[in-house]
This record gives structure tokens, sequence and C-alpha cells, in this order.
């Protein structure tokens, strides 16, 4: 008697497969985006905290943009927010300040990008910003 695979094992196994590939996928250069979560919504008029883990020389900023594309460093644009962040226990934070007028983009709905990098020379690169991941993050 022959067996059939049932399609919720190969499901569960393909699943299983993919797990590592997508948490190894959120860490770049040291540096790991915990909040707000990728994909995840900030409320209009309210303003988030992003949180990160970073390991590794440097001083950490944020950039926050309507675009995810890149600058030949790999950084995504700075136009609707930049800051710096500062440690908190075994994370950086970064607060922005919120400015309530119709085209701040806390209070405008829509899809942006925020990315974390370090700037550290020590390795004697010409490249110092290490950038992390670009994550998705929805205002509405």
């Amino acid at each position: 008697m022959r067996l059939k695979p049932s399609p919720l094992l190969a499901t569960v196994a393909a699943v299983a497969l993919l797990v590592p590939a997508v948490a190894l996928a959120a860490t770049k250069n040291g540096i790991t985006p915990v909040a707000p979560k990728a994909g995840g919504k900030i409320p209009a008029g309210k303003a988030p905290t992003f949180k990160m883990k970073v390991s590794g020389p440097g001083t950490v900023w944020v950039h926050v943009c309507k675009s995810k594309k890149k600058d030949a460093d790999g950084v995504i644009c700075s136009t609707e927010s930049i800051g710096r962040a500062h440690k908190s226990g075994s994370q950086y934070v970064y607060k922005p300040k919120l400015y309530n007028y119709p085209g701040f983009w806390m209070v405008r709905p829509g899809t942006y990008y925020w990315q974390v990098f370090r700037i550290d020379c020590s390795s004697g690169t010409s490249d110092c910003n290490q950038e992390g991941p670009i994550t998705k993050v929805v205002v509405g």
C-alpha cells in the first residue's frame, strides 16, 4: 500500500524552511529593526517610537522616506524624517517630533520606509555608512 503525502504536511515543511531565511533577512550589518514592525501600521497623528538592535561601534541614525530607493551608499532618503537614535537598555530608540500640519508625514496616510544605519569609519573603508534593512510602515 502506497501512502499519499499530506498537503498540510508539505505546507508546514515549506514554511519551516522559509522561517530561518526571513529571520536572517531582517538583520544587516548588525542592525535589526524591532519597531514598528515591517508592514506595521502607525496611527495618523501619532509619533511612532523607532526601536532597533544594533551591534558594533558608531553613531546610529534613522531615515524615514516615501521611497525605498537607496543612494550610492545604500541609504534611503531622509525627506520625511532624520534623527539620531540613542541607546536605551539593550536597544537603540528614536522618537521623532510630531508636527501636526496636513503635509507632515505622520499625519498624511500612506506607505513609508524607514532605515537604520551606523556611521563607523574605524574599519578604514571609504563607505562609513553601515546600513540596515529597509522596513515598510503604513501611516493611516
